[in-house]
């Protein structure tokens, strides 16, 4: 055998092993989403922790109204991963995403884990009544998809601080962005709800987060 030839069959066995190695060491390569909104100090510099990694904005404790169950709470999504929306009944794209979340709603169905919640930005127009239309129209299930009001101040405040939503005139300004939390409350993604090719990601991306959490049991 030549000595070329013995390299090349040396170098196809030695391939196997370096693959096995690899695996054994560093484990099955898994995906992880981006984190969004890094904590910052009164200088605007962001904020580490003892170990050199970057602090993540959780979104802060806030008590609103859910036709479904009364007071809701951040505690309410200890667990669970959570899309948000923030909408009015009266906007056209609105009723849009409204309609894409029918279709999340319907392929996490059999997760409890998952959950969904829809926060109006004019709680004086869209009244109780309003409100349990709207839930109705959509087929909000109880317990999977909230529908929350509440003072105004209250969810101003959540859009500024836990969302950085924009605002104008004392109102946050409508958005057509859904926004995915993890079970710490940390945004993990943002999605254009009016683009298909966007809630195909959020769709790709909650289960992403299902397998990391998967993989931490």
């Amino acid at each position: 055998m030549s000595k070329a030839k013995a390299l090349i069959l040396g170098f196809l066995l030695l391939v196997p092993l370096l693959i096995f190695a690899f695996i054994s060491i560093f484990g099955v390569h898994h995906f992880t989403l981006k984190t969004y909104f890094p904590e910052v100090d009164m200088s605007g510099e962001v904020i580490y922790d003892a170990s050199g990694d970057t602090v993540f904005q959780q979104v802060p404790d806030f008590s609103l109204t859910s036709l479904q169950r009364g007071q809701f709470t951040a505690l309410d999504l200890k667990g669970a991963i959570t899309v948000v929306q923030f909408f009015e009944t009266a906007c056209p794209e609105c009723s849009e995403i409204s309609s894409q979340l029918v279709r999340l709603q319907e392929a996490f169905e059999e997760f409890p884990e998952v959950k969904f919640v829809s926060i109006t930005v004019n709680p004086e127009r869209d009244s109780t009544a309003v409100l349990q239309q709207y839930a109705a129209t959509y087929g909000a299930k109880a317990g999977k998809w909230y529908v929350l009001t509440g003072d105004r101040e209250e969810i101003l405040a959540l859009a500024q601080q836990g969302f950085r939503l924009p605002v104008g005139k004392q109102r946050v300004l409508v958005t057509e962005n859904l926004m995915l939390l993890d079970k710490e409350r940390k945004v993990r993604g943002i999605y254009n709800g009016t683009k298909q090719k966007e809630i195909d990601r959020l769709v790709t991306e909650i289960n992403v987060l299902r397998d990391e959490y998967g993989k931490r049991k």
